[in-house]
């Protein structure tokens, strides 16, 4: 065990434990749970289940990533590389094409999301098809860049 290699590991496993959060999604649930909490009837608590839901669902990411980081201390492997030696060949395929069709499904949401906010922060100036095209271009040119090196990456 090395102090100095897990400290470099330290600080981005702390970003990506941290990104899962996703601060929008966390905002608009707060936003909503106290919305619904404070109705004019005042016998609502909606709000109220929306915010354990959010609690226990972070709960569970936290225990998520906390097994998988175990999982991969442990045998030095990451779960889909497990998944695979471990599986049958059909298995793995399916539980391949599930995560992807999770993916895509996160991806969907978060280029939709960009194309609205660009739709409200310039007063319906920008349509949502000309929101998600920026967002492609966006998304393309950092992977190109990645694909770069990381230097260049960080430079900007």
């Amino acid at each position: 065990f090395s102090w100095r290699k897990f400290l470099s590991f330290l600080g981005p496993g702390w970003l990506v434990a941290m990104a899962y959060l996703d601060p929008g999604n966390l905002e608009g649930d707060l936003q909503v749970g106290a919305l619904r909490s404070g109705s004019a009837k005042g016998t609502d608590y909606s709000g109220f289940r929306l915010l354990w839901l959010l609690f226990w669902a972070t709960v569970g990411g936290l225990l998520i990533q906390i097994l998988s980081a175990r999982l991969g201390t442990a045998t030095g492997r990451d779960l889909a590389t497990l998944c695979r030696l471990e599986y049958s060949r059909p298995v793995s395929f399916i539980l391949w094409v599930m995560t992807e069709l999770a993916i895509i499904g996160a991806d969907l949401q978060a280029v939709i999301g960009s194309a609205i906010a660009l739709k409200l922060l310039t007063a319906g100036v920008f349509p949502l098809w000309a929101g998600m095209l920026v967002t492609l271009v966006d998304t393309f040119t950092f992977l190109f860049i990645r694909a770069l090196g990381i230097q260049r990456l960080e430079f900007f």
